[in-house]
């Protein structure tokens, strides 16, 4: 699989997520997927296979009433690619960290990506 394929992969999943479309999220993973949420050097949460995801993305989306993922810059290797992201998002619900339903979220990070048999079998989000 070429880098070309990657990065289609990567820019449709950003494309996904930043829609809130689950399920065409889910149709670029292997159903094997490992997907890790790494902040501050913690992992704050993580999924193994699909459905594991699915129920972590359905969570995850109802956090927010808009988000944006936009990539700045891609470094690729030959079987993974990092997105370095700057990310926006609006939270629908009060977190308990203080943060309240309207507030505005704004970081910089990177999302590593793994594939195989032109399916992502692992995202991990760092920020």
């Amino acid at each position: 699989m070429s880098e070309h394929n990657h990065i289609d992969l990567v820019e449709a999943y950003i494309h996904a997520y930043n829609t809130f479309d689950i399920n065409a999220m889910l149709a670029l993973l292997d159903e094997h997927i490992v997907f890790e949420n790494e902040s501050n050097g913690e992992v704050t949460a993580s999924a193994h296979g699909k459905a594991a995801f699915e129920q972590l993305a359905v969570k995850g989306a109802a956090l927010f009433t808009t988000r944006q993922q936009t990539i700045t810059e891609l470094a690729l290797e030959e079987y993974a690619v990092t997105a370095y992201i700057q990310y926006q998002a609006t939270l629908a619900a009060d977190l308990p960290n203080g943060l309240s339903a309207g507030d505005t979220l704004k970081l910089k990070g990177e999302t590593q990506f793994r594939f195989h048999n032109n399916k992502i079998t692992y995202i991990k989000d760092v920020s």
